[in-house]
């Protein structure tokens, strides 16, 4: 197989752009066996949206379907993007990369412009826009398997009970 864009990095998550958080996580787990999930409070973060600087408040829930992390995203600001895509639903593919420089580089090379950047201690996130080409948004991440191990041990014997859980960090 030769290498593209796509396929340099594994798909690791799928985003949901949901209007009610809990609900969501509850029905998905129901229907798919996804779960448990596990949220976060609302947080207010700096993003680069479309060029300029935007508080936006949002809070998160992940949890595992199969080897796919699933992200359920309810946003509490305007504007955002997430409220671009025009409906609730699926919004966006994401990528784990080692060098997230080097990916954004990739995707603006190919043509295809960033749609917001998140810079925090120890996270960068940028969404590319690809919504035109595609019909969603793909995300590229640095990796953060400390993270990302919490949801896939909490899946791998997980009898279906108790889907929704908060986010607590070992001490």
């Amino acid at each position: 197989m030769f290498e593209t864009i796509m396929n340099k990095h594994a798909i690791n998550q799928l985003g949901f752009y949901v209007k009610d958080l809990e609900a969501a996580a509850r029905q998905h787990s129901a229907l798919f066996g996804s779960g448990p999930f596990f949220y976060m409070d609302p947080m207010t973060q700096q993003m680069n949206y479309r060029g300029k600087m935007i508080e936006h408040t949002m809070a998160t829930a992940f949890g595992q379907y199969g080897n796919l992390q699933i992200e359920l995203i309810q946003t509490f600001s305007e504007p955002n993007p997430y409220d671009e895509l025009g409906r609730y639903g699926f919004h966006h593919i994401s990528n784990w990369v080692e060098d997230f420089d080097g990916a954004l580089k990739l995707f603006a090379d190919a043509g295809f412009s960033t749609l917001f950047t998140l810079e925090a201690p120890g996270m960068s996130v940028a969404y590319i826009d690809t919504l035109e080409a595609l019909g969603h948004y793909i995300e590229i991440h640095a990796p953060i398997p400390q993270m990302w191990n919490i949801f896939k041990q909490a899946a791998e014997n997980w009898d279906g009970k108790d889907p929704w859980r908060k986010l607590e960090f070992p001490g």
